[in-house]
This record gives structure tokens, sequence and C-alpha cells, in this order.
């Protein structure tokens, strides 16, 4: 070992973790997807909406200026993006954890509880 050379130098770094690129075109599909159906979503609510009548629509939302339910439909299609999006994660949540490797292996201890210092007297 040289004067001015490292003791650590050769120490090889953490390999960092990289997402498959499987799931970057999931995400990408999903991206595309769950708009899509939410505006198809909403599109089918109002029509049924205005057959059955299950909510009453208000007056303020209607628009003069545009097409009449405009924000109605920007309204319920961002409704429907949050539900599709969590309808989807429960999904992905479910897959994950039948196909996913245990967290903890047959050789790990279990995590201890942290209780602090102790203080003395």
């Amino acid at each position: 070992m040289g004067k001015y050379e490292s003791y650590n130098a050769h120490k090889p770094k953490p390999k960092k973790r990289e997402i498959h690129p499987i799931w970057r075109g999931v995400g990408f599909i999903l991206i595309i997807l769950i708009p899509a159906l939410s505006y198809v979503g909403s599109l089918l609510f109002l029509e049924e909406n205005s057959k059955n009548g299950w909510f009453p629509i208000p007056r303020d939302l209607i628009s003069p200026y545009v097409e009449p339910m405009f924000y109605i439909k920007i309204i319920l299609t961002i409704v429907f993006m949050f539900i599709f999006y969590a309808i989807f994660l429960f999904i992905t949540a479910l897959i994950t954890r039948v196909i996913a490797p245990p967290r903890y292996g047959v050789y790990d201890v279990p995590p201890q509880a942290f209780r602090g210092k102790r203080k003395s007297r």
C-alpha cells in the first residue's frame, strides 16, 4: 500500500436498484389507459344519469360558452381517474404480494424494536 493510496479505494460501490424495463411499459400503458377509461366512464355516467336521474346537475356547472356539460365531464373524468388509479394500485399490490419474494428470508433475524437510549439516574 502506497503512501497516498486510500485504504477504502478498492471497496466495491453498492449496486443501485433498477426498475425492471417491463414496469416502464406497464406505466406508459396506464398513463394512456386511465384517462381514456375515465373519459369514457364519465360519458357513460352522464348518459345513464340523464335516463335515471341519479344526481341532479347544478346549473352553475352548465357552461353557456362551450359544450354545456364540459365542466361536469372534466370533474367526472378526474374523479374516475382517481378511482381507476386506486383500483389498479390495489391490483398491483396484490400481484406484487403473490409474486414477489418474501421480505425476510430463512436466515434473516426478525427486526428489533428500537427503545431509545436508556437514561441513567
